[in-house]
């Protein structure tokens, strides 16, 4: 008797630990990643787009190791520049398929718009979904549309999407840092010449061209730590949220 209860004990304890190995926080999970235009008239003081500021079509990348999009302090390559001065994603979008420590990557578009284009207006938003592990981290890029090179991207080594054992959940826009990639002169949001020599904005520009404006060499700076103009807060133009579920 004393036989059959010890063996029936030694059971249920390796039982209880393969439940616990089956956690479902350590698996891999699936997210899914929402981004939405809450800017509004007059978010900042322009006549451009009435004020709201558009975003260019985010690029994301969930990866491991070190951001593959760009490093805060060093000069932003060709990819980052054409998100941060035009709002182009192409270049990101090729070098990331081809960085052997990306697991995903894509190009988020908008449903349509005003522009009936890619990019993000007032009060558009839009979802990506991917599959990711402990350890993945994920970054991604969009033009703050109203400036000359300024960015949103999730600050330092991009976001991990686990808090110790719990995957990430929720608003996670206060992660976001708008950053200046240092490439083209800069005047405030929504301001500067319609036409060079000059800080040349995007709306003011022909939609098809890129690199117009006269160009600045610094490294990749929070646009805050730069300039002394009026930068609306990011909870003011753009939302991104994060859910997840068990495979």
């Amino acid at each position: 008797m004393r036989y059959l209860l010890a063996v029936a004990l030694v059971g249920l304890v390796l039982s209880g630990c393969d439940s616990n190995s089956n956690d479902a926080n350590d698996l891999p999970r699936t997210f899914t990643v929402t981004v939405s235009d809450v800017s509004m008239d007059a978010t900042i003081t322009s006549s451009r787009a009435n004020g709201t500021v558009p975003l260019s079509p985010p690029v994301y990348a969930v990866y491991m190791g070190s951001n593959p999009m760009f490093t805060v302090g060093a000069m932003a390559n060709d990819a980052t520049e054409l998100i941060a001065e035009d709002g182009v994603p192409d270049l990101m979008a090729a070098r990331l398929t081809a960085d052997p420590n990306v697991s995903v990557s894509g190009v988020l578009t908008s449903p349509g718009g005003p522009d009936s284009g890619p990019a993000f207006f007032s009060g558009e938003s839009a979802s990506f979904t991917f599959v990711a592990e402990p350890g993945d981290r994920l970054q991604f890029e969009t033009m703050f549309v109203q400036s000359n090179d300024w960015f949103y991207a999730f600050a330092d080594e991009g976001l991990d999407l686990w808090d110790g054992d719990n995957p990430v959940d929720g608003d996670i826009t206060s992660r976001l840092v708008l950053y200046d990639a240092g490439t083209e002169e800069d005047t405030a949001p929504g301001t500067g010449p319609t036409a060079p020599p000059g800080g040349v904005q995007k709306p003011v520009q022909d939609p098809a061209a890129t690199d117009v404006g006269d160009a600045e060499t610094v490294n990749i700076t929070p646009a805050a730590d730069r300039h002394s103009f009026t930068i609306p807060a990011a909870t003011d133009v753009i939302q991104v949220t994060i859910s997840s579920e068990a495979m």
